[in-house]
């Protein structure tokens, strides 16, 4: 069994990994060699949105690299990244660790561009879902950005959303179609 150690705490955290010695992949042309759990799959999609986006919450990805080797996923990046400290762990030295953990499993970064189609959909899915707007405020630059045209009907319309929702939701739906288009996906 290999031992992957933190680079913040080299003496106190150590995580045992591997799997009966070896080590499990996922994505890329080795995805038939293991399957992940879909809400796991999900967030290190949305992580590597967040990568390619430059926008990298350290403490979710130190959470989502232990939920991994939970799950039977190990790499010794992921190892070293799940023994990292949630909370002190920058950015930059996330940004790393998550690189390497990206080319381990075989999966290749997203593009800026595909990053933002990807984060704006999640938003837009959320909006369609009826969350409540402080999960979806910080993200809707992303679907005004693409509408906006030479008109500000967009801008009116998410201005409005509180007490008139359907104007902005009609950008949405539009937007979906456009994400959709770019990424093949299919909004149910």
């Amino acid at each position: 069994m290999t031992q992957c150690r933190s680079r913040s705490f080299p003496d106190e955290a150590a995580i045992a990994c591997g799997r009966d010695g070896g080590f499990t992949y996922f994505g890329g042309s080795r995805a038939d060699t293991w399957s992940v759990d879909p809400s796991l799959r999900s967030r290190l999609e949305r992580l590597n949105a967040e990568f390619a986006a430059l926008d990298i919450e350290p403490d979710r990805a130190v959470w989502l690299a232990c939920d991994l080797l939970l799950d039977g996923v190990d790499t010794p990046a992921l190892c070293e990244l799940a023994g990292e400290s949630p909370t002190r762990l920058d950015k930059w030295e996330a940004r790393d660790l998550l690189r390497q953990v990206l080319e381990e499993l075989g999966i290749p970064p997203l593009s800026y561009e595909e990053a933002d189609w990807f984060l704006g959909r999640e938003a837009a899915l959320r909006i369609l879902d009826g969350a409540p707007s402080a999960e979806w405020a910080d993200e809707t630059w992303r679907i005004t950005l693409k509408l906006a045209g030479d008109g500000d009907e967009v801008f009116a319309a998410l201005a409005n959303h509180d007490t008139d929702p359907e104007p902005f939701r009609g950008f949405v739906r539009e937007y979906l179609r456009l994400a959709d288009e770019q990424s093949g996906a299919v909004t149910p």
